[in-house]
């Protein structure tokens, strides 16, 4: 099955190893790149010694995925983490078609994914030990990618520091539409991804705190934000917050509200 949606959880439908270089040609000659569509796996195949296998996919060259690094890696650590959520034993493969970046490879082991270069079916068939999620290495890559993303939007912004960045950029998508998640799929989760960057930054600034994988967490996407909040600590959900501000177009939802919020009780 291609471009299954991940929640609800789905149960593996059968696809045999040798369909997929078919399959590949398939959606790589789409309109949508699946590679940034952070709520979808793109390719299950049948299930191996009582574990699930599923594909997720980078059709970018090495320039292409190094022109925003910060971005990339969120995007790979979401898509390698996400379908870990909906499944029990899952062997992941991150299959790039072209040799990717030293930092994109780091983020694919530390979810415990097996990286594939190329298309040949082969990789799929090798009996290698199953991996297991670093979860201090992807917290500590998670932290280091969304702190650089927001550096980059505060830097392109008229604003100097991350509230009024996040409240400009929330004021452009108001007053210029905002992204459509069916008709550009890259525009609408980099704004989620952008969004939340911002949006955790605007919060570490005053009440100090730092993102986390949500293992066991039921939102869409598995990254939080752990800051202190009225003398005690709590997770909130920038990223959350910035996918129903789009979703809704507005309706009172913006993540800068979220800041304020948390920021009011620093």
């Amino acid at each position: 099955m291609l471009g299954v949606t991940l929640w609800p959880p789905l149960k593996p439908k059968q696809n045999s190893a040798v369909h997929i270089r078919a399959l590949y040609s398939f959606f790589l000659a789409g309109a949508q790149p699946m590679y940034i569509s952070l709520d979808r796996i793109d390719v299950e195949l049948e299930s191996k010694d009582g574990r699930a296998r599923v594909i997720q996919t980078d059709h970018r060259t090495a320039a292409e995925i190094s022109a925003r690094p910060a971005l990339s890696t969120i995007v790979a650590l979401i898509r390698c983490l996400n379908p870990r959520r909906a499944y029990g034993e899952l062997e992941l493969f991150y299959n790039c078609q072209h040799d990717p970046p030293a930092f994109l490879r780091d983020a694919v082991a530390a979810c415990g994914a097996r990286l594939w270069v190329g298309d040949d079916p082969a990789t799929l068939d090798q009996d290698l030990p199953q991996a297991a999620i670093d979860e201090g290495a992807v917290d500590r890559l998670v932290n280091g990618a969304m702190q650089e993303l927001a550096r980059e939007l505060v830097g392109g912004s008229d604003a100097t520091e991350p509230l009024g960045a996040l409240e400009l950029l929330e004021q452009e998508m108001a007053r210029t539409g905002f992204p459509d998640e069916e008709e550009d799929v890259t525009a609408f989760w980099t704004s989620v991804l952008e969004l939340g960057a911002l949006a955790g930054a605007a919060v570490g600034a005053s009440n100090s705190g730092a993102w986390f994988h949500d293992v066991a967490g039921q939102a869409t996407l598995p990254l939080k934000y752990r800051c202190s909040f009225r003398g005690e600590m709590a997770a909130a959900n920038p990223l959350g917050k910035a996918l129903k501000f789009i979703r809704e177009q507005g309706g009172g939802e913006e993540p800068s509200f979220l800041v304020r919020t948390l920021r009011s009780s620093s």
